[in-house]
């Protein structure tokens, strides 16, 4: 008996880190979508003569910061400190979180690439291998996001498989 409780301790800590993990990258979620509103108004700064430009870049900022206020939140889902009832009822809201994120993310990213083709097509001077530099760039970056959703994905259902047959014990 005495030998269980340390191994549920140790198991908890695993649990426990995983988890801090995967908080770790939706914050880094967060910061990455800052840094695009970082971009369009650095585009709008430099695009200011133009004001279809700046207003449709504008667009895309209001676009990813309602993101950022709607899906990228986890105010709901920190705590300072876990136990093993916590940490469970935490690992369902971010298991609710990444649905609802995974679900409208591209969406908004899509919208917000939308509102730069005018203004990145000028800053190429209308070069097709320069827009389609970025283009290529972009979908580099979206083919590791889903990798990372994937990857995220089966972090939560090894969490939730562990979780289950902990308090089953």
């Amino acid at each position: 008996m005495e030998n269980s409780n340390p191994q549920k301790q140790d198991t908890f800590q695993n649990q426990l880190k995983t988890f801090n993990k995967l908080l770790t990258g939706a914050k880094m979620a967060k910061l990455s979508s800052c840094i695009l509103v970082g971009i369009s108004i650095g585009l709008v700064i430099r695009s200011r003569e133009n004001n279809l430009y700046v207003m449709l870049l504008l667009m895309g900022v209001l676009a990813i910061v309602f993101f950022i206020d709607k899906f990228l939140s986890l105010k709901d889902i920190k705590q300072k400190s876990y136990t093993q009832t916590t940490l469970v009822a935490s690992i369902s809201k971010f298991k609710t979180y990444m649905v609802n994120r995974k679900k409208y993310e591209m969406y908004f990213i899509a919208f917000w690439i939308l509102t730069l083709i005018p203004t990145v097509s000028i800053h190429f001077d209308s070069n097709i291998f320069g827009v389609l530099s970025v283009l290529a760039y972009l979908i580099f970056v979206g083919v590791f996001g889903y990798l990372a959703y994937k990857k995220t994905e089966k972090e939560i259902a090894f969490l939730e498989s562990t979780m289950e047959y902990e308090l089953q014990l």
